[in-house]
Formats: C-alpha cells, structure tokens, sequence
C-alpha cells in the first residue's frame, strides 16, 4: 500500500509540473498577442537636434545603430550656420554609445540613457573669428537623457553632457577646458 501511493504521488507530481509548464507557456503567448501591433525593435534612427537649429544656428544630425533594446551606438554631425559668436565650434563628428534604462519592452532602446562620446571639431576660439584661427581639438565626455518612441517610430529625446577638450590651443592659450553637448532632437526609427 505504501508503494502504490507514493508511486501516485510522484506520477502527480511529475504531470503537475508538466502542466505548470505548459499554462506558463500559453500566458506567455497570451502576453505576446496583446502586443501584436507593436512594431518589432527597429534598428536604425536619425534625428535632428532642434535645440542647435534654433540656439545657434546650426546643422545637427544624428543617426544611431541600435544593438537591441539597452544599447546602441552612433554618429552626430555638428555643422555650424550661422555668423553670431554663440558656439565655438565649427564642425564637429561625435562618435557615441549609449547605455539604456528603465526603458519599455514593446520598443526597446527608450528611456533614461548615459552616453559615452567623442568629439572631432574644428574650433575657433578667437574673438575676432579670423580665418586663420581655425584648429582641431580632441574631446571626451559623457551625457545624460531619455528618450520617447511612439508606436510609429518616431522619437523625441532631451539629452546634457560635457567633454573635456585633450589638445591645447597654439592661439588662444585661455581656451575652456570643457564644451557642453545639448539637445531636443526629433527623429525617426527605420
């Protein structure tokens, strides 16, 4: 007698976590058909950062390359447009990566980020602004942000962040040691 029951309680047993398994896998697919007209990770964005159109002026565009839903990497273009003395750079390529959090499932790389950058310019820190004063200058910094993804695609992210410059000017000793990296920017996953 005592062999028959604990025979029956080990075969209950063994189909009871068979069972188990089998409704946690059929909540999972419930789970994924409420989110059907989710659109799947998208892997490439650009974006125009408003904020350097509208303070300077100037031309900022960044594409970015998304890794999966915490990380990604990526290019900004810095053109400067306009004549006032609102930015010392002229052209910049800011090569970053960034690091995800607290960002949502359904579509992946959103949310707070930290982002390790780069920074590639051609400066000018001369008041008078001559020609001649032009030169390249290396930095490294880091930024903070977040960003939105609506269920199209598009994106809208507001980011802060410093660099310190590694090269020191031949024309203007008193150079900042440091530049700000800001943004509003606008974009679009594809």
């Amino acid at each position: 007698m005592y062999k028959i029951l604990l025979t029956s309680f080990v075969v209950l047993g063994v189909f009871g976590v068979s069972a188990q398994e089998k409704n946690e896998d059929i909540t999972r697919v419930e789970i994924l058909n409420q989110y059907e007209g989710v659109k799947v990770l998208e892997k490439n964005e650009i974006r125009l950062n408003a904020f350097d159109l509208i303070l300077h002026p100037a031309l900022s565009i960044s594409y970015e390359r998304l890794v999966n839903e915490s990380n990604g990497y990526g290019i900004s273009l810095f053109a400067n447009i306009g004549d006032n003395n609102t930015s010392y750079q002229n052209f910049s390529l800011t090569p970053y990566y960034r690091f995800y959090f607290l960002n949502r499932k359904d579509f992946g790389a959103s949310g707070l980020f930290v982002e390790a950058f780069s920074s590639f310019s051609s400066v000018d820190f001369d008041e008078n602004k001559d020609k001649e004063s032009n030169e390249f200058q290396f930095s490294m910094g880091v930024a903070l942000g977040k960003k939105w993804v609506n269920r199209n695609g598009f994106t809208f992210e507001i980011f802060a962040g410093v660099g310190r410059y590694f090269t020191d000017s031949k024309i203007n000793p008193s150079q900042p040691e440091a530049h700000g990296r800001f943004g509003i920017s606008i974009g679009k996953r594809f």
